[in-house]
């Protein structure tokens, strides 16, 4: 179980979100966003916000990267950090979700609060959650894709293919 929940959100509302951040950074009408300008630009425009690129061996195998928003930092696996600027769609996803539980806790004021152990969690509650749909949003924007299949947004956004087929299933639902 997660030790910490948030106020809960709905996908449309992270998308709204994710739309005024498009908006704002004036790239509403580009397919293709650029994590890696955004999480470099954070530390210039978020202060105290620090990113820290570590040694692959100093995270557990299992953790690719993770954000500390009480401490505004996001550490990064180098090895995901080298890919997301090679254009390797899960190390963009991964960047992506990490800034997703920086901004949706710093910028958009969404308050979390610890699990209890026995404290039932929807998913709408879940950070994790939360940060893939964030991610999802932000890299692929639906009002963008009409009529795209999931390998040409796989392509024209820079994502994985399950990334793809996920937002694509996710559009096709709300049509």
């Amino acid at each position: 179980m997660h030790p910490y929940k948030s106020e809960p959100l709905s996908r449309k509302s992270i998308s709204s979100m994710t739309m005024y951040l498009r908006r704002f950074l004036k790239l509403e009408n580009r397919l293709y966003f650029p994590i890696m300008g955004l999480l470099e630009s954070l530390q210039e425009i978020s202060k105290p916000f620090y990113l820290s690129v570590v040694p692959d061996k100093d995270l557990p195998k299992n953790l690719e990267a993770y954000t500390d928003v009480l401490k505004h930092v996001i550490t990064i696996k180098q090895s995901v950090y080298d890919g997301a600027c090679n254009g390797n769609g899960r190390a963009r996803f991964t960047i992506a979700h990490e800034i997703g539980h920086y901004m949706l806790a710093q910028v958009f004021g969404v308050r979390f609060q610890r699990n209890l152990p026995k404290s039932p969690m929807r998913r709408c509650e879940n950070p994790e959650w939360q940060a893939d749909a964030f991610a999802g949003e932000l890299l692929v924007p639906a009002d963008l894709l009409r009529g795209m299949s999931a390998d040409e947004i796989r392509r024209e956004c820079g994502v994985s293919s399950e990334a793809a087929r996920v937002q694509l299933k996710l559009m096709e639902g709300r049509r």
